[in-house]
This record gives C-alpha cells, sequence and structure tokens, in this order.
C-alpha cells in the first residue's frame, strides 16, 4: 500500500531566509488568470542577497542553477 505524500510550501520574500541545503521551488506566473508554473526545484548550494540569486541542485538535470529571484517567486518545500 502506497502512501499518499503531501507538500508543504512557505514563500520566501528574503534570500536571508534561505540556508544551504533548503528544498526550494522557482515558480513563475504566467498570467493573471492561471496559478504559477513550477520552473526548477532543487536544493540550494549557495545564496547572493545582494544580486537576489540563489543557486540551487536542479533535481530534473542534476546540474546546478541560477534561479533570479526578480523574475520568479522561491518556495520553501516541506
Amino acid at each position: 500500500m502506497l502512501k499518499e505524500v503531501t507538500t508543504h510550501t512557505t514563500r520566501i520574500r528574503a534570500i536571508s531566509q534561505l540556508h544551504r541545503g533548503d528544498e526550494i521551488e522557482a515558480r513563475l506566473s504566467v498570467g493573471p488568470a492561471y496559478d504559477d508554473v513550477v520552473i526548477r526545484r532543487g536544493q540550494v548550494q549557495e545564496t547572493a542577497p545582494g544580486i537576489g540569486v540563489v543557486w540551487i541542485m536542479d533535481h530534473a538535470s542534476g546540474m546546478r542553477k541560477a534561479i533570479n529571484t526578480d523574475e520568479c517567486s522561491v518556495w520553501r518545500v516541506a
């Protein structure tokens, strides 16, 4: 029997709230009538609050990716 897994997400408004190893999603707003679309998901590797960038190890590609917080919203996944 499989157990259903539920995830809880919390929007991160300041990069300083993130720590190495946190699981996050980057979401892009596609329009006023649509929900945000998850474009990246992975573990935080490094943050640069001064320039609004978070680097993650992307689960889909297995590569290190930069997320610009001016272009998308960041959500912690728990």
